[in-house]
């Protein structure tokens, strides 16, 4: 039984043959996938994952600039059928009929998204299952006015009421009060406009935390971790979002060596901000506040993923 690469791809072509057979098939095919241009086969690798949610081993998904164009021609509601049907949340987004992939599903990023989240939850886990919890959305497909996005993760409380219209689902559903977004092979500037641009226009998140961690190798942990907290409450004279920013891995912006320990990056959520938008008469809960996000559990889980 021989397994080989037909002439389209995306597919797996199976059959029994002699030695020769095979030999000569396999040249046959072998020629005609080369006798297509490098940048021609590259797609057609790298469009396997949109058609069955995984990656052609001859993709070279790392040798590809972020974003990447994957899909064209494509409805929202196919978009949403397939994100769930592969399990594809956070990593590709849908502008107009396109699907771009903006992150690569790497241990480093998995591991500093599982790490923020741990900490929000275990600051909000004595609320959890009554009126006053807050749900932790994960990655769920938001769309407005021709772009649909996933944020790494999202929160909102379980009292929010619906609203009249340009929910998140582009109908009823409330927008998420916090919003988790962290960058591993996208870029800074477009994760950053993303937040700014769509997750904190107005009506839409309260509060966004927004992490970009510089890529070394896909074996060397990122020395190079930057964040940033966005709260609609704080803003400039002129009316601009005024983040705050975080350095907290083991080399800062301009390369120069630091060390910063437990209690220093922290990001505090404000109750009020993690509430917004509940009914009038509801009453926060005894909960921390604000609630501490420290960076420090971040950077130790991204630097021991690979043990």
């Amino acid at each position: 039984m021989a397994t080989i690469y037909g002439n389209d791809t995306d597919s797996f072509i199976s059959w029994s043959m002699t030695d020769s057979q095979n030999t000569a098939a396999t040249s046959q095919n072998t020629l005609e996938i080369e006798g297509a241009g490098t940048d021609e086969k590259l797609k057609k690798y790298r469009n396997y994952w949109w058609k069955t949610g995984n990656y052609h081993p001859k993709a070279k998904w790392e040798e590809a600039s972020i974003p990447y164009e994957l899909a064209t021609d494509v409805s929202w509601e196919e978009y949403v059928e397939k994100t769930d049907k592969y399990n594809i949340h956070g990593w590709w987004e849908w502008e107009n009929g396109t699907v771009n992939v903006i992150e690569l599903p790497l241990r480093f990023h998995e591991y500093c998204v599982s790490a923020i989240t741990q900490e929000i939850y275990e600051a909000t886990r004595s609320v959890k299952c009554t009126y006053f919890g807050i749900f932790a959305s994960g990655s769920m497909s938001t769309k407005s006015r021709g772009s649909g996005k996933e944020a790494d993760a999202s929160y909102i409380p379980e009292a929010k009421p619906q609203v009249n219209d340009d929910g998140s689902d582009g109908k009823n559903h409330p927008w998420p009060n916090l919003v988790v977004e962290v960058a591993y092979s996208e870029t800074e500037a477009n994760v950053k406009n993303k937040v700014e641009n769509y997750w904190l226009a107005t009506g839409r998140a309260h509060d966004a935390i927004v992490i970009k961690l510089k890529p070394i190798d896909s074996d060397t942990a990122p020395s190079c971790m930057t964040a940033w907290h966005y709260c609609t409450n704080v803003r400039t004279a002129a009316g601009a979002l005024n983040s705050t920013m975080y350095e907290f891995g083991t080399v800062d912006r301009q390369g120069n060596p630091i060390n910063p320990q437990l209690g220093q990056n922290v990001i505090n959520i404000q109750l009020n901000c993690l509430y917004h938008g509940v009914p009038a008469n509801f009453v926060i809960p005894p909960l921390p506040n604000p609630i501490p996000i420290d960076l420090f559990y971040a950077r130790y889980a991204i630097e021991h993923c690979n043990y």
